[in-house]
């Protein structure tokens, strides 16, 4: 039987559709050399895949960029694939290189590290990268616990810093099958889809994920008295 084209609910926006194998985290973000394990296969619509398709380019060359100062595979990625994107459509390439530039980086003792590659991100921007991490979310929630994450429930994304670092504690399951690429970890509230996601890209740039209720983010947001 073939597994594409089935009848059955897409793990994206819920709906029962007809669906195919989509891979959560995109192939295009490993090079060809890299051997995957045990990638990550969930059913998408063609409606779902057609609307991440173009925020994913963006969201790769974003990565790719940042980490390859860091990580062979993002280096080989951007020689290989990467170059090849930009010459297909050179305004992508051209609008990122647009917001790059070269720092000077020191530590919080005022350490001297050298050049750092820095990334202005704009509000479109932030808007199509949480987009893929909402996608990346969905796909692996639905890959570890074999639900569709409810409507009710949101999500809100936050890049990595130090600060942010400290919730990498709360963590305590991680998934490494790929961890030169992609890695990612998670802890929840039991009997409940209230839950607290960290991904890692090319050992280099991360992000946390909270995922909780409307009403439980007001609540968070109130001020303390």
């Amino acid at each position: 039987m073939n597994k594409d084209n089935i009848i059955t609910k897409c793990v994206y926006c819920g709906e029962e559709k007809k669906t195919n194998r989509d891979h959560v985290v995109s192939k295009n973000l490993f090079p060809k050399s890299y051997q995957k394990k045990n990638p990550i296969i969930v059913p998408s619509c063609d409606e779902c895949n057609k609307n991440f398709s173009l925020d994913e380019e963006y969201f790769r060359i974003f990565l790719v960029n940042l980490a390859q100062e860091h990580s062979q595979y993002a280096q080989d990625l951007f020689f290989s694939k990467i170059k090849r994107s930009i010459q297909r459509r050179p305004q992508i390439g051209y609008k990122v290189f647009k917001q790059m530039d070269l720092v000077d980086f020191y530590t919080k003792s005022g350490i001297y590290m050298g050049k750092r590659t820095r990334i202005y991100i704009t509000k479109d921007d932030r808007k199509r990268y949480f987009n893929i991490l909402d996608k990346y979310i969905k796909g692996i929630f639905f890959y570890e616990f074999k639900e569709i994450l409810p409507s009710e429930y949101k999500i809100k994304h936050f890049w990595g810093s130090e600060e942010m670092l400290d919730n990498f504690k709360y963590i305590n399951k991680w998934n490494m099958d790929n961890k030169e690429i992609f890695a990612y970890g998670y802890s929840f509230i039991p009997n409940t889809f209230r839950s607290i996601w960290a991904i890692i890209f090319y050992n280099s740039i991360f992000s946390i994920s909270f995922v909780a209720t409307e009403e439980d983010f007001k609540q968070f947001d109130k001020p303390k008295l």
